[in-house]
């Protein structure tokens, strides 16, 4: 009992260390530990991260998390449930936060929503408000990973080989450089009467040919994929296959400029259930719709949704992206122009 007391008073007098000035990550706020820290090895699976507000973020988005836990040296995270019996200084190369419960969070901001100002979002923040249509978020300028849910549905880089913490990762054209996930199962969102939205934001020019953004196909069979890409014009061209043989598609006119200027452009696109929604988000304003088109084709569509291909469509009509890729989003639903501003700026952060 003694030993307890002891160790109680000891957190207390390590709480007035702590800096005085919270770090909010949406609706979670953390507290610097400036001692106290856990030793090494932390009793926790590391995680790779690439930078500590990253590894932040990754406890702000488990609920179990009390502690993230940054090594530098290392660029790994912890993401601890509660402080370890052993503790020690905290030395230069570690970075440790305290996740505060809600009862020790006395003034906050409300939780956000999709009429709260943009700029005003963390990463966190925009992920947490739209937890519950959020299927696939990536962040290239960040990392790989499927900060929705750190454990699935990981990004592959195919031949990628330059990656930038500003302006995300440099795909140069060609056919065999790319991202890749693995989503098998993925149909079940892209059925008939099902809302989905997707986002895209990078860095490219809008020269003259058809540009794939991404793609949902077999590999096997990639003829006939669920797509989006730049037509040579400047239009933005979508494109849902059905397991049953239709598709649908709409391309909407963006005014992109056919130059070889590349230039920062950020989009996103509704389908409705039936059909794509007129109005797509073209950089902060709502674009319209020019032409839609619905047939059927012949064949087996069961893996049609199997892989994603960020940067190239397996077309020899469409070519490969050539740019820089910042950030990926697939949601389920329809998003309104706030709240693919939301994710437009927090991928411009």
């Amino acid at each position: 009992m003694k030993s307890h007391v002891i160790w109680l008073t000891a957190c207390a007098f390590s709480l007035v260390l702590y800096q005085s000035v919270a770090l909010e990550h949406g609706s979670a706020v953390f507290e610097l530990l400036t001692s106290d820290c856990p030793t090494e090895p932390v009793s926790a699976e590391a995680v790779a991260a690439q930078s500590e507000p990253e590894c932040s973020l990754l406890c702000t988005l488990s609920s179990e998390c009390r502690l993230s836990v940054y090594l530098t040296d290392r660029a790994v995270c912890y993401r601890l449930s509660a402080m370890p019996p052993l503790t020690g200084s905290c030395g230069s190369r570690m970075v440790a936060r305290r996740k505060l419960l809600a009862s020790e969070v006395t003034v906050g901001p409300s939780a956000p929503t999709s009429a709260t100002p943009a700029s005003s979002l963390s990463e966190a923040s925009v992920i947490q408000n739209l937890s519950s249509n959020f299927v696939l978020w990536y962040n290239f300028k960040k990392s790989f990973n499927n900060f929705v849910n750190q454990s699935v549905y990981q990004a592959e880089p195919v031949n990628v080989t330059e990656q930038s913490p500003v302006d995300g990762v440099r795909l140069q054209g060609s056919s065999g450089s790319y991202v890749k996930v693995s989503t098998a199962g993925f149909s079940k969102y892209f059925a008939s009467g099902k809302q989905y939205s997707m986002f895209f934001q990078g860095k490219f020019s809008c020269n003259s040919v058809d540009k794939c953004i991404s793609s949902f196909l077999d590999v096997n069979n990639p003829t006939n994929p669920t797509n989006l890409y730049i037509k040579s014009g400047g239009n933005i061209k979508a494109r849902v296959q059905f397991t049953s043989g239709t598709y649908i598609s709409k391309t909407w006119t963006s005014g992109c400029a056919g130059d070889s200027v590349e230039r920062l452009m950020s989009f996103g696109i509704n389908f409705g259930g039936t059909d794509f929604v007129f109005n797509a988000y073209y950089n902060g304003s709502m674009i319209n719709s020019i032409d839609t088109s619905t047939s059927v084709v012949g064949g087996n569509f069961i893996n049609v949704h199997n892989n994603l291909l960020i940067g190239s469509c397996m077309s020899a009509a469409i070519q490969p992206f050539d740019g820089w890729l910042q950030c990926w989003a697939l949601l389920t639903g329809n998003l309104d122009a706030a709240q693919f501003d939301q994710l437009r700026n927090v991928c411009s952060l």
